[in-house]
C-alpha cells in the first residue's frame, strides 16, 4: 500500500508538473495557442470551402509538421501571414469568412480563378488589409458594407463578377481607397460620389447617375413656357417675353460654362495647357492646389534644420533629399533641385510635379508638396523608413540578409505593378527611363515603391516611342534609345531587366570585376550560369541556400528576357507582372526566345550609335550609378 501511495503522489506530482510547464508555455507563449496556430487553423478551414483539383495548396496541413510560413503561396513577415496570392490556378468553391481571422494579412490576391458564393463580411475584421483583388470569379451577393471600414484599404478590385445590389455607401465615402474598380458586375441602384481616386464602375448596366433609379426623365424635362391654355393668337406678353428672355441667357451661359470647363479640363488630362508652375505661385502658404500643399521656404529650412548636412538622406545628379520634420510631428523628405536656377533644374522640377500629379497607385511614390521660392525648386514626399532597396540588399541582421528571397520576389512583383500602371493605366501613359534598385524605396512593410520622376516622358496613347535626349545611368541604358533617342515602354522593361539581376545577384553594381568573366557582361554571365544549370554561383552569397531553385531560375529567365536586344522581342510590362504573379510560360517564352540571333551589344555600332551629343546632352547621361533619391 506504500508503494502504491508513493508512486500515486508521484504521479500527481508529476501531472502538476506538467499542468504547471502547460500554463507557462500558455503565458510566455502565446502565439502556441493563437498566433501562427490560429492562422494556420484559418488557413485550412479556407482550403476546405474552396475546390482544388489541381491540388495547388496540398500542403495546407497542419498534420504534416510544417509551419504556414511554408505553405504555398503564403507570405509571413515577422511569424505573421500577411499575404496570399493564389491568381489564376483553377479554384473553384467559396471563401471561407475564416479569413477574417487572419489580422495581419495585408493582401488577399484570388484574381482569375472560379470562386462563388458572397464574399465574407469577415473581411473587415482584417484592419491591416491594404490589397484585395477578388476580380475574374464568379462571387455573387452584395459588396459587403464592412470593406469600407478598413481604413488601410488602398486597392480594392471586384470587377468581372456576379455581385447585386446597391453600392454600400460606406465604400463610397472611404477616404483611404486609391484604386476602386467594381465594372462588370450587376450592381444597382443610384451611383454615389466616390471619394476613391481612380474609379471604374462600367458594365453595371442597372445604375443609374442619380437617386431616381433610372426613370429621371422627368427631372430631365424643360419648364413648360406658356400654361395649356394660352391662345394660340397674338404676341406673349412682355412678362413672357422677359421670362423667355432670362431663361435662354441662363441657359446660355450654362452651356457655355459647361463647354469651357470641359475644355479646361480636356487641357490639363492631355496636358496642352500651360502649366501651373511655370512661373512662382504667390499665394497663401496653407493653399492646396489639388492634393499638393505649398510650403513656405521658411517652414522646409525650419523642418530640415536649415538645410543641415546631418539630414541628407542621400545626393545624385539632379538634387539632394534631406529629413524633415514639421512641427507637427510629420517626417518628410525633401528633394532640393541642384540646378534650381537652370533651365535643366526646373525642366527636372515641372517634370516630377507633373507625372506625380498624374500617378496614384501604392506602388508609386506620391508627392505630398512642393515650394517655389526664389531659385529654389523643393519637392516633399512622405518618409520612407527603409530606404532604397540598393541600401537594404546590403543589410544583415544575425547573418540573414534582411531581405530574403521572398522579400526579393514581392519587391519585383511590386515595383512591376507600379510600371504596368504607368505604362497601361495612365493617359498619356508614363515611361520612367531610370528603374534601378537605387530608384525603388521600400516602406514600413518593405513593400517596393517606385519613385524619381524626374526623367519620365509623358508619352499620348497611339505612339509607339518618343525622341528625346538620352538620359539615365551610363550601363542601364537600352541599346535603341542609346542609339537613336527612341523611348518608350520597352526602355523600362529593359531596365526593369536589369533591377531584377540586382535582386537576384544583390550586386552594389553591375559591372564585373576585372577577370570575372572574360566572354561579355552580366546578362551574359547571367545566361552561361543559366544554360549550364550553375544560377548558385550567381545568386546573392548573402542568400546561402535560402532560395526556391525553380523561382531562381524564372526569375533570371524574366531578366533575360526583359533585356533582350531588340524592343520588340522584350515582353511588355502586364506580360511581366503575369509571370511574376506564377501565371506560367516562363520556361516556355524563354526556351522560344533564347536562340533568337541579336547584334552583339559589345559592337561599336552599339556603343556609338548616330546621336551627336552637344555638352549639354552629355552632361545629362549620368556617368555612374548614383541614387537620385536616397532613402526617403
Amino acid at each position: 500500500m506504500g508503494g502504491r501511495g508513493g508512486a500515486s503522489e508521484v504521479a500527481r506530482m508529476a501531472v502538476a508538473v506538467v499542468a504547471a510547464a502547460v500554463a507557462a508555455a500558455a503565458v510566455l507563449c502565446p502565439a502556441a495557442g493563437g498566433g501562427l496556430l490560429g492562422e494556420g487553423k484559418a488557413l485550412v478551414a479556407i482550403r476546405a470551402a474552396l475546390h482544388d483539383p489541381g491540388r495547388v495548396l496540398r500542403d495546407w496541413d497542419l498534420k504534416s509538421g510544417n509551419q504556414p510560413c511554408f505553405w504555398s503561396m503564403v507570405t509571413c513577415h515577422e511569424g505573421k501571414v500577411q499575404e496570399l496570392s493564389m491568381v489564376n490556378q483553377n479554384l473553384s468553391g467559396t471563401l471561407s469568412p475564416a479569413i477574417g481571422r487572419l489580422r495581419s494579412l495585408r493582401s488577399l490576391c484570388l484574381r482569375q480563378n472560379a470562386i462563388s458564393g458572397p464574399i465574407p463580411d469577415t473581411i473587415g475584421g482584417v484592419k491591416l488589409l491594404q490589397t484585395l483583388d477578388l476580380s475574374n470569379n464568379q462571387f455573387n451577393g452584395s459588396i459587403p458594407s464592412t470593406l469600407g471600414s478598413l481604413v488601410n484599404l488602398r486597392d480594392l478590385n471586384l470587377s468581372n463578377n456576379s455581385l447585386s445590389g446597391s453600392i454600400p455607401d460606406s465604400l463610397a465615402t472611404a477616404r483611404m481607397i486609391m484604386n476602386l474598380d467594381i465594372s462588370f458586375n450587376n450592381l444597382s441602384g443610384h451611383r454615389p460620389a466616390f471619394h476613391a481616386w481612380n474609379v471604374s464602375i462600367d458594365g453595371n448596366p442597372l445604375l443609374s447617375d442619380n437617386s431616381c433609379e433610372g426613370n429621371c426623365s422627368e427631372s430631365l424635362a424643360l419648364p413648360v413656357l406658356f400654361p395649356k391654355d394660352r391662345k394660340e393668337e397674338g404676341p406673349p406678353s412682355m412678362e413672357r417675353r422677359i421670362f423667355i428672355l432670362v431663361l435662354c441667357i441662363g441657359m446660355g451661359g450654362s452651356l457655355l460654362a459647361f463647354v469651357a470647363g470641359a475644355v479646361l479640363l480636356y487641357c490639363q488630362h492631355r496636358r496642352r495647357c500651360q502649366r501651373v508652375f511655370a512661373v512662382p505661385v504667390k499665394q497663401d502658404p496653407e493653399v492646396f492646389l489639388g492634393h499638393l500643399k505649398q510650403y513656405t521656404l521658411k517652414e522646409i529650412r525650419k523642418a530640415t534644420n536649415n538645410f543641415n548636412r546631418r539630414n541628407i538622406l542621400g545626393e545624385g545628379g539632379y538634387g539632394i533629399v534631406y529629413r524633415g520634420r514639421f512641427p507637427d510631428g510629420t517626417t518628410v523628405a525633401v528633394k532640393r533641385l541642384k540646378d534650381h536656377d537652370s533651365v535643366v533644374g526646373d525642366d527636372q522640377f515641372h517634370t516630377e510635379v507633373e507625372v506625380i500629379s498624374l500617378a496614384v497607385h501604392r506602388n508609386l511614390l506620391h508627392l505630398t508638396g512642393f515650394c517655389i521660392a526664389n531659385n529654389e525648386r523643393l519637392l516633399v514626399y512622405p518618409y520612407m523608413p527603409n530606404g532604397t532597396v540598393a541600401s537594404k540588399l546590403k543589410e544583415c541582421v544575425n547573418g540573414e540578409p534582411v531581405l530574403d528571397w521572398p522579400r526579393r520576389k514581392m519587391i519585383a512583383l511590386g515595383a512591376s505593378r507600379g510600371l504596368l500602371y504607368l505604362h497601361e493605366k495612365c493617359d498619356p501613359k508614363i515611361i520612367h527611363r531610370d528603374i534601378k534598385a537605387s530608384n525603388v524605396l521600400l516602406d514600413q512593410y518593405l513593400e517596393a515603391i517606385v519613385a524619381d520622376f524626374g526623367l519620365a516622358k509623358l508619352v499620348d496613347r497611339g505612339m509607339s516611342h518618343v525622341v528625346t535626349t538620352v538620359r539615365g545611368t551610363l550601363g542601364r541604358i537600352p541599346p535603341e534609345y542609346f542609339m537613336s533617342g527612341h523611348a518608350s515602354e520597352k526602355t523600362d522593361v529593359f531596365c526593369f531587366g536589369l533591377l531584377l539581376i540586382e535582386l537576384v545577384t544583390g550586386r552594389e553594381t553591375l559591372e564585373l570585376h576585372e577577370n570575372e568573366y572574360q566572354k561579355g557582361g552580366i546578362l551574359d554571365l547571367a545566361k552561361e550560369r543559366l544554360e549550364l544549370k550553375q544560377l548558385n554561383s550567381f545568386v546573392d552569397k548573402k542568400l546561402r541556400n535560402n532560395y526556391n531553385g525553380a523561382e531562381l531560375e524564372e526569375m533570371v529567365q524574366i531578366a533575360l528576357l526583359c533585356t533582350m536586344y531588340y524592343p520588340d522581342h522584350r515582353p511588355k510590362i502586364s506580360e511581366v507582372v503575369a509571370m511574376l504573379e506564377g501565371g506560367g510560360g516562363v520556361a516556355e517564352k524563354w526556351e522560344a526566345m533564347k536562340n533568337v540571333e541579336e547584334l552583339n551589344p559589345n559592337s561599336s555600332e552599339v556603343l556609338f550609335g548616330p546621336i551627336n551629343y552637344d555638352e549639354d546632352q552629355c552632361n545629362s547621361i549620368e556617368l555612374e550609378s548614383i541614387e537620385l533619391s536616397g532613402p526617403r
